[in-house]
């Protein structure tokens, strides 16, 4: 599934900061919320989203199976950028019936501004029963009332490896952060290059560094002060979140760790960036990146056609051996008017019972009772079965939660300049804390 941060400008950017501070208008004129939970229901729901051509078949199937056991017509609408043209539809009081939101944070702000429906207990509990954990929380704003849960998701907490070569050299999987290190230096020794890392993303660039903290986060930090630091409660330069920071630092600043060093990593394209693994010899052993990167644009046509057998993904390690948290992305169903007919669609969507036909083209199910065999291949029904159903706690991408002029501001471009030699760490992060957004703002 192709990161849709990749696709994100400035001006975008600069769009949803506006919306996250509260400029979009009220309207309380608007015909958003409108609709009756009593009748016979909307004969044509309109759904909108902007999933990538890997994902949109996939649900517009498995929507369409379902609308016609319904007796209902769904209207599909795809945005080519999100965040603008679901701010434009709302603040004009045309929404759409039922929105795919990739970010927690902006279908928050809109949550906040009564402009969606949340779900009713019922339904989250039936839905909790099988959902991976944390799921639910992702999509609870702050009045705690659940307006989201997640269609598909996408798995970031992944290294992926040269399957022969990796074994060919006799590296042992890391079960632990410490360990990573350990076969870091040891391939390092060797007089080989461990590391490809990957941040280049034309104007996005550096969005891929925030994915590696966030893991990091997540395990340094714990589930809970990770939540506290995607609501600013945690500073970026606190004790409890730099520790990720420091870690990454002692890879990517590694003399001889990364493949072209250090300053390479930010001119090194995301998702091309690990097909140096696939090279003879190796030009590395260690990449790390979200399972869209085993989809067409990605590794090479041949690895991916024989995925099975040219790689071996592993589980991002924990802190600690047997702990077992994952970062995913993916897309959270929420419905802006309380027709009955948008809720069922909403509800289905959110659904165990939704995803049959993505699952075939490669999209994870968040429910953990998900056939995983449905699964295209085995690479991707292992990461199913052996990462993300087994998490402890999985949390959504931080970034996309965060205010805009972080989340895709401030995390993204101070990082670059870490990177580039421009600034130190702490340098680094203090910007990034100085511009969070105060409360109140």
């Amino acid at each position: 599934m192709l990161n849709r941060k990749a696709g994100l400008t400035a001006l975008i950017g600069i769009t949803v900061a506006g919306l996250a501070s509260g400029c979009l208008s009220s309207n309380s004129g608007s015909s958003t919320n409108a609709g009756t939970a009593g009748g016979p229901g909307k004969s044509t729901i309109e759904v909108m989203y902007g999933l990538g051509p890997d994902t949109e078949p996939g649900f517009k199937v498995d929507v369409q199976n379902w609308a016609k056991q319904n007796n209902i017509t769904v209207k599909f609408t795809k945005a080519a950028s999100w965040d603008t043209e679901i701010r434009t539809r709302v603040q004009g009081g045309n929404a759409p019936d039922v929105g795919l939101f990739p970010q927690p944070g902006l279908m928050c702000d809109l949550a906040k501004q009564k402009k969606l429906v949340p779900f009713d207990d019922a339904t989250v509990a039936t839905d909790k029963e099988t959902l991976v954990p944390g799921f639910v929380e992702a999509g609870t704003c702050a009045d705690s009332k659940v307006y989201g849960l997640p269609n598909e998701v996408s798995v970031k907490s992944i290294l992926w490896t040269d399957g022969p070569a990796f074994k060919a050299a006799g590296y042992q999987d890391p079960k632990t952060l410490d360990e990573l290190l350990t076969l870091t230096q040891n391939i390092k020794s060797q007089g080989k290059t461990p590391w490809c890392i990957a941040a280049e993303s034309g104007a996005a660039t550096g969005w891929p560094i925030t994915d590696w903290i966030e893991d990091l986060v997540l395990r340094f930090a714990g589930p809970d002060n990770y939540d506290k630091w995607v609501k600013g409660q945690l500073k970026f330069n606190s004790p409890e979140i730099k520790p990720a920071w420091e870690y990454l630092q002692k890879i990517a600043f590694g003399e001889g760790f990364v493949r072209g060093g250090t300053k390479s990593i930010v001119a090194t394209n995301f998702q091309t960036g690990g097909n140096a693994l696939f090279a003879q010899p190796p030009g590395c052993y260690l990449f790390k990146q979200a399972t869209f990167v085993a989809n067409k644009g990605g590794f090479p046509d041949a690895v991916i056609s024989k995925l099975d057998t040219e790689t071996k993904p592993l589980a991002f390690p924990a802190k600690t051996e047997g702990d077992k948290p994952v970062l995913v992305g993916g897309d959270l169903a929420a419905a802006f008017n309380n027709d009955p007919n948008t809720l069922k669609l909403r509800n289905f969507i959110a659904s165990k019972e939704n995803g049959t036909q993505q699952a075939k083209n490669g999209a994870f199910s968040p429910h953990k009772t998900a056939d995983v065999t449905l699964l295209p291949n085995k690479t991707l029904q292992t990461i199913a079965s052996d990462v993300l159903y087994k998490a402890t706690a999985a949390r959504f991408d931080g970034s996309d939660a965060m205010p805009a002029k972080v989340g895709a501001g401030t995390f993204w471009t101070e990082p670059v300049k870490w990177l580039s030699g421009q600034q130190d760490l702490d340098t680094t992060l203090n910007n990034i804390d100085d511009s969070f957004p105060k409360t109140g703002s």
